[in-house]
């Protein structure tokens, strides 16, 4: 018989048979789950092994309590026959199981208690150290006691030996004493009371501390047990006022369904963008309750993955997904969006003046397939080019100024103060391009001397229009490549194809009889080049002059950057080993080969990860592998040394 272990249970069971007919039950679990079940007495081994768990924990272990119970016959039968039934159930049958497993999962007797080291995985320390520089606040919420938990909190940078912390823990004398009086009522009542205390006091301790030392990091640590009775509606608002306060939190033995619920506080509570990140089953309902949930795939199976938005490979890749494309997607966003209402703005307002001159009668200005394929052709590319390729800074130094993301933290581009800002110069450029073509024309003709027409001007306005937003994109561009400038130049250059052919036909099925030669008409003037000049010009000027000054007198935090570093190198160039122009073929072959992604080993000793040992020792057993780097770049140098000739000194 079998239970298996689960981030609920938290512990797993065997009945075993011994060949003389013995039936003996063994359960491993976390300790407070193990403890909970324990038959009274050998309070000598309770004690010892309570004190090898701290320890074990505050070396930043991870720790398993081990406990057996012996079965007569009858027991088991007994309980075997609700088995049946339970595990023969159409519904509910997993809750039947775990109430059924209550029921012979008691009366233990501790065996010990086991420790194993978890490392953590490569970079995360710098990461959460980058992530904190960024300004996002980091809660850890893990199934690990509490030692274990502060030690990974210290191993993460979270937590320091300056840091004030504030602890709520269920392993208190008061509350040990009422488990050791063994009645349920007590113990919750004594529990709650505690955490009722410790909250209230914690919350008055911590805005204290923060306004006499406001530069002092604080930190909330909390266990499962406790956290369940904080979650209760009357404390939560004091739990969530003091985890905000803090710079750090860090839950531990906590369920799933615990990691959910903290999550949905925060949502909900504080009304926080929040990011859940695991790699277990254990984490699903966590990564389904944030508002972006990211699984790492490995060990622990492809469940957090499946049920997340995004799936990296390892922890410290969230640096690269959150402050370089997290980032640059903000950005992006961002102006993709204002550039729409400013581009659909300044269009519509070009047809707003003009019903001041027919009187509001209902006229149109423009032509029906001009409105129709304004967004849709004749805008549309060049806006996709900067949502996809636009930059503002490089991914090296995205990660290498972290407090950059903070502009997306404030919503800084965002803001009403950057919408109002387009939105004015989108007026302004409308009135330019209707007053400034309607004044210019009104004593303009053709070479036929036919004076230009409301069709006339509405096509130069169109025009106008369509080359001043296109080119304002590019005025509004951090990185400009090649495709922004085809871009652009193919818009441009759609209109005007589209014109030199809609206004060469002439049928009696639409109305585009209205603009019937209009465009060979215009370019036979003197006017449509002078104004398809001056136009732009005159409306690209006051945003010419508003980005200046900005960039001078208030500039964003990434412009700083970019005059840092505009005269650095390219920073994308490959490095490149000195010694890479004196290997060999066969030599340059490992090179490459040793320079692709690999599983690194998870056993590998000190002794043998010095240069030259993994290739000695896998050449006297047959086998060839692939140099690494530095082994390679010694032994070029030192080929290098042996070509040249040697100096002789002369007198």
């Amino acid at each position: 018989m079998f239970w298996n272990l689960t981030g609920t249970r938290k512990r797993q069971s065997v009945v075993c048979r011994f060949p003389n007919g013995k039936l003996v039950l063994y359960c491993k679990g976390a300790d407070n789950v193990i403890y909970e079940r324990l038959a009274d007495g050998n309070y000598d081994i309770k004690k010892t092994s309570r004190e090898h768990l701290e320890q074990f924990g505050s070396a930043g272990l991870r720790t398993l309590c081990l406990a057996y119970r012996d079965l007569s016959m009858d027991q088991y039968k007994s309980w075997n026959e609700k088995f049946v039934q339970a595990k023969s159930s159409l519904r509910d049958r997993d809750k039947k199981l775990d109430e059924v497993a209550e029921l012979i999962e008691k009366d233990l007797i501790l065996i010990g208690c086991t420790a194993i080291e978890d490392k953590l995985q490569e970079g995360v320390p710098a990461c959460i150290e980058t992530l904190s520089a960024a300004g996002i606040k980091i809660w850890v919420l893990t199934g690990d006691k509490m030692e274990t938990a502060i030690n990974i909190a210290y191993a993460c940078s979270l937590v320091n030996n300056d840091t004030k912390q504030f602890i709520i823990s269920s392993e208190t004398d008061t509350i040990r004493e009422a488990e050791d009086r063994g009645d349920p009522v007590e113990i919750a009542r004594v529990i709650k009371e505690s955490v009722k205390q410790s909250l209230r006091s914690y919350l008055e301790e911590a805005r204290r501390s923060l306004s006499n030392t406001p530069e002092r990091k604080l930190a909330f640590i909390i266990d499962g047990r406790c956290l369940m009775y904080a979650l209760d509606p009357a404390l939560r608002v004091n739990l969530l006022g003091l985890s905000l306060i803090c710079h750090s939190v860090v839950c531990c033995r906590v369920s799933p369904l615990q990691k959910a619920q903290v999550t949905s506080l925060v949502r909900k509570g504080a009304r926080k963008i929040t990011l859940s990140i695991g790699d277990g089953a254990n984490d699903v309902s966590m990564i389904q309750a944030a508002h972006v949930g990211i699984g790492i795939s490995g060990q622990e199976g492809m469940q957090a993955v499946m049920a997340s938005d995004f799936a990296i490979a390892q922890f410290r890749y969230l640096t690269d997904l959150l402050l370089v494309h997290g980032r640059w997607s903000y950005l992006r966003l961002c102006k993709v969006i204002t550039y729409f209402f400013y581009k659909n703005l300044t269009f519509t307002l070009t047809q707003f003046w003009f019903t001041f001159q027919t009187g509001f009668s209902g006229q149109r200005f423009y032509d029906d397939w001009f409105q129709s394929l304004y967004n849709v052709i004749f805008t549309a590319l060049p806006v996709i080019m900067v949502g996809l390729f636009d930059k503002d800074v490089s991914a090296s130094l995205s990660k290498k100024y972290p407090q950059l993301y903070q502009e997306g933290i404030r919503n800084t581009f965002f803001k009403w103060k950057v919408i109002a800002v387009w939105g004015f110069f989108a007026f302004y450029q409308s009135i330019v391009f209707y007053y400034f073509t309607a004044a210019a024309s009104q004593h303009g003709h053709g070479s036929s001397g036919k004076i230009l027409g409301q069709w006339d001007v509405s096509t130069m306005a169109f025009t106008c229009v369509v080359v001043t937003v296109n080119l304002r994109l590019l005025m509004s561009c951090n990185s400009i490549t090649r495709w922004h400038y085809f871009s652009v130049a193919g818009s441009i250059a759609a209109w005007f194809l589209f014109i030199f052919i809609y206004s060469a036909i002439m049928t009696s099925f639409d109305r585009q009889e209205n603009v019937y030669f209009v465009i060979y008409v215009l370019m036979s003037t003197f006017f449509f080049y002078l104004t398809l000049i001056l136009v732009p010009v005159i409306a690209l000027f006051g945003d010419f002059l508003y980005l200046s000054l900005q960039r001078w007198l208030f500039p964003y935090d990434y412009q700083v950057v970019q005059e840092m570093h505009k005269d650095d190198p390219h920073e994308y160039s490959m490095i490149r080993l000195p010694e890479r122009s004196h290997l060999s073929p066969e030599e340059a072959r490992s090179y490459a080969i040793s320079m692709l992604p690999r599983e690194n080993s998870k056993h590998t000793g000190f002794a043998f990860d010095s240069p030259g040992y993994e290739s000695f020792f896998a050449s006297q057993q047959g086998v060839c592998v692939p140099h690494k780097p530095w082994d390679v770049a010694r032994r070029a140098s030192m080929k290098q040394q042996r070509q040249q000739p040697q100096r002789t000194g002369r007198s």
